[in-house]
């Protein structure tokens, strides 16, 4: 396990929980009209969950995508991701929904996190490899678009209670863009076998 893995997930981890358990939602979540006054929400919006059954599931799924990903994604990438990723879905949020007034929950950074490992991984195969990290993206792809309102109606109700697929989408776009970023980073490193 990753020594950042190790240390600091169940350090995020236990502040998700914990929040939940404080009940800092309302302080914390990413709310439309108080972003301006309090810009931390755009982070923080997403470390704040509905109920504790749902911090917990994401929790879970955190810790997940941190062992599938353990080989494809650099822990600096991984955490850049978890770091940077809550503001950049905010912010597309923002501006491509501006209806919506309240967020919270980090299943959109999870899903900015899997597209990354997605595009990174399928970039890093070659050849018939290529099949389980294609299969996933796709997979990945069809559950975004299949869970979509289409009318821009949120939020959406399942058994967690109100959820906005829309921030899954967000997601799935951000983190398919950084893994193309990271996919060509690590391509411009790599030494030309031609050089020499």
């Amino acid at each position: 396990m990753r020594m950042s893995s190790a240390i600091g997930l169940p350090a995020i981890i236990l502040v998700v929980l914990a929040a939940e358990l404080l009940s800092l939602g309302g302080v914390l979540e990413y709310r439309r009209p108080l972003l301006a006054a309090e810009p931390w929400r755009l982070w923080t919006g997403h470390f704040v969950h509905l109920s504790l059954v749902h911090a917990m599931l994401n929790a879970v799924a955190l810790l997940l995508l941190d062992r599938l990903f353990a080989e494809r994604l650099r822990a600096s990438e991984f955490w850049l991701l978890l770091g940077a990723g809550p503001v950049l879905i905010s912010l597309l949020l923002w501006v491509a929904l501006p209806e919506l007034e309240w967020y919270r929950g980090l299943s959109g950074t999870l899903h900015a996190i899997y597209f990354a490992g997605c595009v990174v991984w399928l970039k890093g195969s070659r050849d018939r490899a290529r099949w389980l990290p294609l299969a996933a993206l796709i997979g990945g792809l069809v559950k975004v678009l299949l869970e979509q309102p289409w009318d821009a109606s949120f939020p959406f109700r399942e058994w967690l209670g109100p959820v906005v697929p829309q921030a899954h989408l967000a997601g799935a776009v951000i983190g398919t863009a950084a893994g193309l970023v990271l996919a060509s980073r690590r391509a411009s490193r790599r030494p030309d076998p031609g050089a020499g």
